[in-house]
Parts: structure tokens; C-alpha cells; sequence
């Protein structure tokens, strides 16, 4: 009863304050988009009150309007019309200013001469009764036109909704000295700019919608042309059919009955309205985890009450049936589980049990310290096994590389025997190294390149190496010296053929797993050599295969057995010659980020 009382006190207290904080946040929200929008409408605003007053424009728009409307094969005079487009452009660019506040400006002569500054700058001519903005501009005698967001493909669009490419134009006309329709002026401004702060706030608050309606009660915002962003329902009809006041956050009905709660501000310079309506059930959504916490806590009460009676009550057996649980444990898996903890002593005061008890305790400990022995030298055995297969060297490289280096000597070319002495004592430094089983694919593929150094210095140009490695797979963990031996095997085999010889290294992840695909252009591989190989490495005995190792062996039964080892069932070994003239490897096995996570998954390395 209490905790009902306390709890529908606090629930009532709580959702007051959440929907007056809900209010206060929307009521922050909508005074901050308007004054950005604003801030943006009368920055283009401005833009063309600076243009319209400007002398210098009108003079050299004038001049440019004279001769550009002139005899269009008179030189001199389009000549002079482009000395005077190039010195409006230098003033307007100068008005919008490095950080271009504005996309592109346009003066129209009112026989349709347009001369465009901004991301173009150039002249042309159009039909001004074609525009949609002409007629509403010219009744306006000089006052400000904005037009709806339309698409425009010729600018650059910006910010997260560039692709819709929509901008909004301001217009005006503006007179000569006596006060007569001398000219249009048209700025128009990326939408995303105009609408960067709306843009931001929906994205930090997904539950909030906001809405901004022009002086036409036209939606402008959201502009996309996509279902989402259409409004199902007309807020500025609604929030001025009841005649709410501004600023205040209000509850309303939508027109699927839904309860919102919903603000609004007026632009007063421009008749425009911004509306932000959150559905009031978001609001109440955090008070769902109150609701979960008050659940949690009476069960837990509930429960706990349970647990001192059953304690109380069972006393005197707790004893017994510890001792009972404790010998019912002692299995084999449990033995051989190096996780498993020991057994727990009975805590009787029964001098007997207790006695008992220390006994079997005392010969599980045994029994177990004996099969983690056992289980260790097993181990032992295993990574020997291990080491022992990637350590086989093949000697025939070495000698070739050795070979090699004695022609280069002949010949001078002391840089080349240099770059190979490096690259040969860096590869024999990695594959005489066991002290590790994995590393990362960076340090496999560095190594490799290494080994590919030698014999692109023996080859020159008739070898042609691509590896790609996307930068997601760089750390993760494979089996050591892996690679080389694939890559071996295509120049002993495949690079038969006449040169030039192509090798690809690439790396995949997929499904947790990790691919590495290795491709030669030798084509030598047929079906039923491909079936051959793969029937015999499937059937091979392991303890057999690994005590017949020698050096040279560092083939492809080598590289299919340290997977077998290193991964079991889950490795992946497969042979593609489904492409004409082309043979690829690939290998692969479960993604490992860390080696901890590795030896954690087999504890027995």
C-alpha cells in the first residue's frame, strides 16, 4: 500500500514536470528556428536592397542593358556589355563576400537581358513571363518576393540535403530616376543554408517535427518532394483556426486524433509562421522506464520477503543439500574444465559432514590437478606442431635469391642487390620467428610484399603485382605465414605461361569471417587436378602428415593443415578455376580483433 501510494505521487509529480520541460524545450526550439531563418531571410534580403540602391550597379547595368540590347553584331558593343558584366560582378561579389551568402544573383532587364553573378557568371536571355515569381514581383512595385523551394540542377547544393538541389529566390524590381520598372533583381540561396538550423534540430530531436509556412500559407519546409516530409496535416490551418497564442506550447488533436503538443512564431518582417509539434506520447516515453523501476523494485521486495522465509525455514537442510549438489558435480567435464571453480565446502556444524565433505573436496582437487597435467602437455604437443609448420623454410628460394644477386653483381647493380638483401633478410627474419601462431593480416601481407620484392627484382617488369587490403581488415588476427607459401606455389606452377604474369591479393570480411583470395593468370589448374587436391588435403591424417614434414614442405598441405589446426571445422579452404585462364586461392577462417580473444576461444594454444 505504501509503495502504491508513494509511487502514484511521484508519477504524477514527475509527469507534470516532464510535460512542462517538454513545453519549455519546444518553446526553446521554435524561437531558435526562427531566428536563424530569419537571420538568413534577411540576409538575402539585404543582398538585394544593396543591389536596388546600389549607383554603381544601376549605372553599369544600364550601360550593360544599352549595348547588350544593340545590334548583337556590333563588336564594340558587346565588348563594352561584358566590361560592364564584369564590374557588376566585381560588386556583387564583393556584397556576398567570401563565404557566399548567398548562391547566385541575377539582374533581368524587363525586356529580358539576365546577367548572372555567383557560381556562374555569365549573360543570357530569358522569357521573364515565364518565371513563376514574374507577375507577384512586378504587382509588388519594389517590395520583396520569396518564392517556394524549387529545384534548380545548374548550382551546387550543400549540407544534408544537397541532393534535392532546392533553392529559394527572392525578388524585387527596381526603378530609374523616375521611379519606373527599370529591372529585376533575383537572389536565390540554397535551401539547406536557409534551413540548416531546422535541418539540425530534427536530427538531434527525432521525435519533434518542425514546419514553416510562407505568407501564401504554403508549406516550405519540409521542401523534399518524398511522403515523409509532406505534412499529413496543415498545421498552419490548425494553429490559426484556434487562434493560439505565440510562443506558448499548447495540446491539440491532429487529424487522427492524436494528442500533440505543439508551438508556433510568427516572422513578422516576412508573414511567415514556424510550427513544432511532438507527439505527446514521446513526451511520456521516459516516464515507461519510472513505470519498469516501481515493477522491478515491488518484485524484488516480494521476492526477497520470499527468500528469508525459505532461509529460515530450511536451515537446518542447507547443509545436506550442498553436500548433495557437491558430489553430483563431479564429472568429467567439470574435471577437465579449466573455468570451473572448486567445490564449496557444506558450512555444517555437523562434525561428520563437514568431514565428508573436506574429503571428496580434497580428491576432486587432486583429480583435477592430475587432468590439467595431462591436458597441458597436450597442449604443449599441439603448439609444438605448429611451430614446427611454420618454420619449414624452402631452401630453393634462397638459393635463386643468392643466384640472382650474383648476376645483379656483375651487372652493377648494387641499388637492386641492396633492396634485395634487406627485403631477403627481413622475410627470413619473420618465417625464423615462432614466437607467435597468429599475426596481424598487416604484418602477413607486409612480409609477403617483402618476398614479392625479391622476385619483382629478378622479374622486372614481366610480374605484375596487385594487393588490396581494405583498412577494416589491416588488425585483424590470421595464421602466420600463410600467404607466402600460396604465392610460391603460383610462381613454381602457374607462371609457366609467357610473361607478363599478373598476381592479386585481395581480403574480404563477410559474416564474421575473413577471405583472403590469391590470383595467378597461369590457368593451370584443371577440374580434376582441383578435386584431386582437395579429396586428398580432406583425408588427411594429421599426426601422420605432421611427423613427415621437411624442409621445402612449405606447400599447400602446409598451409591447409596450420588452418585445420589453428580453426578445426570452422577454416576455410577452397580452389576457383572458374574464371578462363586464372586459378585463385582462397583462405579464410573466423575473425579475431585481439589475440587475447583468440587464445580465450582455444586455451589449449
Amino acid at each position: 500500500m505504501l509503495l502504491s501510494i508513494f509511487f502514484t505521487y511521484t508519477y504524477v509529480h514527475y509527469s507534470r514536470n516532464t510535460m512542462d520541460n517538454a513545453g519549455s524545450n519546444l518553446e526553446t526550439m521554435c524561437s531558435s528556428v526562427k531566428n536563424s531563418v530569419e537571420q538568413q531571410l534577411d540576409n538575402i534580403s539585404t543582398i538585394s536592397m544593396n543591389i536596388v540602391y546600389s549607383n554603381a550597379i544601376k549605372s553599369n547595368f544600364r550601360e550593360f542593358s544599352d549595348n547588350y540590347s544593340a545590334d548583337s553584331a556590333n563588336t564594340s558593343s558587346l565588348a563594352t556589355s561584358r566590361q560592364k558584366m564584369m564590374a557588376i560582378a566585381d560588386i556583387v561579389t564583393a556584397m556576398i563576400g567570401a563565404y557566399q551568402s548567398a548562391s547566385e544573383i541575377k539582374l533581368y532587364t524587363m525586356d529580358g537581358c539576365c546577367a548572372e553573378v555567383g557560381f556562374w557568371q555569365r549573360i543570357s536571355t530569358v522569357d521573364l513571363e515565364s518565371l513563376p515569381w514574374y507577375e507577384e514581383t512586378v504587382a509588388l512595385h519594389g517590395y520583396k518576393y520569396i518564392g517556394n523551394p524549387t529545384l534548380n540542377t545548374e548550382l551546387p547544393a550543400q549540407g544534408g540535403k544537397k541532393n534535392l538541389q532546392k533553392f529559394i529566390s527572392l525578388t524585387r524590381t527596381f526603378g530609374d530616376d523616375l521611379n519606373q520598372p527599370e529591372g529585376i533583381v533575383e537572389v536565390i540561396q540554397d535551401c539547406d543554408k536557409i534551413f540548416s538550423l531546422p535541418i539540425q534540430l530534427e536530427q538531434q530531436n527525432p521525435d519533434s517535427s518542425i514546419y514553416i509556412y510562407n505568407s501564401r500559407h504554403e508549406q516550405v519546409y519540409p521542401y523534399s518532394e518524398s511522403a515523409g516530409d509532406l505534412a499529413t496535416q496543415n498545421y498552419d490551418e490548425l494553429v490559426r483556426g484556434q487562434e493560439l497564442k505565440e510562443g506558448d506550447t499548447h495540446v491539440l488533436t491532429d487529424s487522427v486524433d492524436e494528442p500533440l503538443l505543439v508551438t508556433w512564431l510568427p516572422l513578422d518582417d516576412y508573414d511567415w509562421s514556424v510550427i513544432i509539434a511532438r507527439p505527446r506520447a514521446a513526451v511520456y516515453e521516459s516516464l515507461k522506464s519510472y513505470r519498469s523501476a516501481f515493477t522491478v523494485i515491488a518484485a524484488l521486495s516480494i521476492l526477497l520477503t520470499l527468500a528469508v522465509c525459505m532461509y529460515i525455514s530450511q536451515r537446518m537442510t542447507v547443509p545436506l543439500l550442498k553436500l548433495t549438489k557437491a558430489t553430483g558435480k563431479i564429472t568429467i567435464n567439470r574435471v577437465l574444465d579449466e573455468k570451473k571453480v572448486n567445490l564449496t565446502s557444506a558450512d555444517s556444524n555437523i562434525r561428520e559432514l563437514s568431514m565428508l565433505c573436506e574429503s571428496i573436496r580434497s580428491m576432486y582437487e587432486k583429480l583435477r590437478s592430475t587432468s590439467q597435467e595431462v591436458l597441458l602437455s597436450r597442449s604443449e604437443e599441439t603448439r609444438a606442431k605448429l611451430q614446427a609448420t611454420q618454420s619449414l623454410i624452402n631452401p630453393h628460394f634462397l638459393y635463386n635469391c643468392l643466384t640472382s644477386m650474383g648476376i645483379m653483381a656483375e651487372e652493377g647493380m648494387n641499388d637492386d642487390i641492396m633492396k634485395m638483401c634487406y627485403a631477403l633478410c627481413d622475410y627470413f627474419r619473420y618465417i625464423s620467428s615462432s614466437r607467435e601462431m597468429i599475426v596481424t593480416l598487416s604484418e602477413e601481407i607486409f612480409y609477403t610484399r617483402q618476398y614479392l620484392e625479391c622476385m619483382k627484382l629478378r622479374f622486372n617488369e614481366e610480374l605484375n603485382i596487385v594487393i588490396e587490403v581494405p583498412d577494416e581488415a589491416q588488425s585483424i588476427y590470421i595464421p602466420k605465414l600463410i600467404t607466402q607459401p600460396i604465392v610460391e606455389n603460383a610462381f613454381k606452377y602457374a607462371f609457366q605461361i609467357k610473361p607478363p604474369w599478373k598476381l592479386s591479393i585481395s581480403v574480404q570480411l563477410q559474416d564474421n569471417t575473413w577471405n583472403l583470395v590469391i590470383r595467378d593468370n597461369g590457368g593451370k589448374m584443371t577440374d580434376e587436378k582441383k578435386e584431386e587436391l582437395m579429396r586428398l588435403y580432406e583425408n588427411l591424417d594429421m599426426n601422420e602428415e605432421l611427423k613427415s614434414m621437411q624442409i621445402g614442405g612449405m606447400g599447400l598441405k602446409n598451409v591447409y593443415l596450420r588452418l585445420a589446426l589453428l580453426y578445426g571445422e570452422r577454416a576455410i579452404f577452397r580452389i576457383d578455376n572458374s574464371e578462363p585462364g586464372s586459378t585463385a586461392f582462397v583462405l579464410g577462417g573466423p575473425i579475431y580483433l585481439t589475440r587475447e580473444e583468440y587464445y580465450a576461444e582455444h586455451p589449449h594454444l
